[in-house]
Parts: C-alpha cells; sequence; structure tokens
C-alpha cells in the first residue's frame, strides 16, 4: 500500500452513449464501481467514487464541484479540492481492463518529480488522462486551466513535464463507452 497516494474513480460522466451509468455495469461479477474500489483499496491509502450532483452511492465518495466546464477535470480538481496534499491514482470507471496489473505497473514507473504519471496513447502520442496517477502540484495548473475555460486534463497533460510509460498491455486504455462496445468486450 502506498500512503502518500489517494485513489479517484471518475464516473460523474453522463454515460449517454452507454445508455446507462457506466459506473454501475458489470464486468467482473459486481458493478465498474466496486470492482475498481475493490482492486485500488490494495493500493491506495484512500479510494473515493468521483460522483455528479444527481448521483448517490454506498461507497465513499467525492462530489463534483459546481464548475462552469462539464470534464472529467471537474472530478480530479474536485479530489484536489479536498485534499491537495496527497497525489491521485484517477481511474476512469468505464475502463474494464483496469487490473492489478496496470495498477501495479502505474504506481511502479510513477515519478514523484514530475507533474504527472501516465500511459502514452501509441495511437495519438498523447498522455492518456484517465488512467493516470496526478501529483500535488499539478492542482494548480489544472485550476489554472478550468479558470481559462479549458476543460481537457489530456492538454493540460501534454503542457507539463510529466512520466509517459510507453510499454505496456494497449487493453489498460480501452474505453467502453457504447452497447456496442460493450456487446463486443472480450475480458478473457
Amino acid at each position: 500500500m502506498n500512503l502518500s497516494i489517494s485513489a479517484l474513480i471518475l464516473s460523474g460522466g453522463l454515460s449517454s452513449r452507454m445508455g446507462e451509468e457506466k459506473r454501475l455495469i458489470h464486468y467482473h461479477g459486481k458493478t465498474q464501481e466496486q470492482y475498481l474500489f475493490d482492486l485500488l483499496k490494495n493500493y491506495c491509502s484512500d479510494v473515493y467514487v468521483s460522483i455528479n450532483q444527481n448521483q448517490t452511492t454506498d461507497l465513499p465518495y467525492i462530489q463534483d464541484l459546481d464548475l462552469p466546464i462539464k470534464s472529467p477535470m471537474v472530478g480530479i480538481i474536485s479530489a484536489f479540492q479536498q485534499n491537495p496534499n496527497t497525489a491521485w491514482l484517477v481511474v476512469a470507471c468505464d475502463m474494464p481492463f483496469v487490473d492489478e496489473k496496470a495498477v501495479a505497473y502505474l504506481l511502479q514507473n510513477r515519478n514523484q518529480e514530475k507533474y504527472a504519471t501516465a500511459f502514452e496513447n501509441p495511437d495519438e502520442h498523447f498522455p492518456e488522462p484517465l488512467l493516470t496517477i496526478y501529483e500535488p502540484k499539478i492542482y494548480e495548473k489544472l485550476q489554472e486551466a478550468v479558470n481559462q475555460g479549458k476543460k481537457s486534463p489530456m492538454k493540460v497533460l501534454q503542457s507539463l513535464d510529466i512520466q509517459l510509460i510507453k510499454e505496456y498491455n494497449l487493453q489498460w486504455i480501452t474505453n467502453i463507452n457504447t452497447v456496442e462496445e460493450r456487446t463486443n468486450i472480450n475480458l478473457f
């Protein structure tokens, strides 16, 4: 367990393309929210689910702040507002291939001297912001971006000195956003 890091499961999106809340879908015999919570509690001192104003959960949660943007960045900033002194390991609820190996590998490659540690998308050559460790010093940069009307955590990461992981299992960063993608998923 890494006591200097907390985990945030990003679950506050509208799930409009899926037609149901992605955090409540069962890929591993339980809701994705519960699966990720159980996984991350083995690696992090605290685990929270990021929820929007209209959601509820029985798990520890951080409710999204009322910010002028709609983006995963709202959940990340909300977590930093609750605890600005911890690093946040952020995982989107729509990434069913995230497993023990993915979390351990991300933590092993963490560089606390950088603003963040992220997997590099090999096709686009950008950092994947939804499976990333955000170090405390990035909080100010995220706030500045929101104040400027920017909503892309990926663009914030691109503009900073971050640790990019280039060799890894590409399935880990796969998002399942639609019914069709869910139908075609093969976890085993």
